[in-house]
């Protein structure tokens, strides 16, 4: 049957709207499911959470993201992650602690020195209201030790080997402090210690070495300075029997007596 050309003309026009509209909506579609797969794949770290209990949990794994990282040396990702970490949980002691770690691998001094700043303040908190948190303790040493101040890092290291007897690594730190200071001794006892509960820990074995070269020169140094004690004293004692007896030799002085008075000369 012959359609006119007019109506032919209406009912193309319909068709072509009905597959733009079609092909409107598939766009759309797809567009929501980019979205959808883009939020799931950002996951929930992307967004802060409101529960606290939530965002602590939250910055823990994000802290141990951050930690596997550093140990693969991808230090920016790392910052990246542990940034995230306190930003759901601005008191996690240890996100701050790696993040100082992760800037100083990057070499940004300033940005890591604030965050061993942080770390070292949280981590005073958390031992004074949890005195027997041995790791707490060595972490403290941890931010101690990269600021360099090395008595507070003996001192930190000391307190988590007494609470936590087994730990080879917070002993093998404390006698790296101890060495520090030149304690070679409480160094070579550390040391020896560490080497004890981990007979494989290289470390230890050459830590071993150059603490008991420390502990040798002190000794000598010692020794030295007391056979220069001796000798000074010695010559001291000499002058002073050849100062008497050139004295005991000396003519006396004649003593006249006094005149009396109105006596003629």
């Amino acid at each position: 049957m012959y359609m006119p050309s007019a109506i032919f003309l209406s009912a193309r026009r319909v068709l072509i709207v009905i597959a733009g509209l079609f092909l409107f909506a598939g766009v759309c579609a797809c567009r929501r499911a980019t979205n959808k797969n883009a939020n799931a794949n950002s996951g929930s770290s992307s967004t802060i959470v409101t529960d606290p209990e939530q965002a602590k949990r939250e910055a823990q794994t994000l802290v141990d993201q951050g930690k596997e990282l550093y140990k693969n040396d991808q230090e920016k990702e790392a910052a990246e992650v542990l940034n995230r970490a306190i930003g759901q949980d601005p008191n996690n002691a240890e996100a701050h602690l790696r993040l100082g770690m992760a800037y100083a691998a990057m070499e940004r001094k300033p940005e890591a020195e604030d965050s061993y700043k942080r770390a070292i303040e949280l981590y005073k908190k958390r031992v004074q209201m949890e005195p027997k948190d041995a790791d707490a303790f060595f972490n403290l040493g941890e931010a101690h030790s990269f600021l360099h101040q090395d008595d507070d890092a003996a001192r930190n290291y000391r307190q988590a080997t007494r609470l936590k007897p087994d730990d080879e690594e917070a002993f093998y730190q404390l006698g790296v402090a101890e060495k520090k200071l030149a304690h070679y001794p409480e160094a070579l006892t550390a040391f020896k210690k560490a080497l004890e509960l981990d007979p494989q820990d290289y470390r230890a074995t050459d830590a071993i070495e150059d603490a008991q070269a420390g502990a040798n020169r002190i000794k000598e140094g010692k020794k030295h300075a007391e056979e220069m004690l001796k000798k000074q004293q010695a010559n001291e004692n000499a002058n002073g029997n050849t100062n008497v007896n050139s004295n005991s030799n000396a003519r006396p002085t004649p003593r006249h007596s006094p005149k009396k008075p109105g006596a003629n000369n």
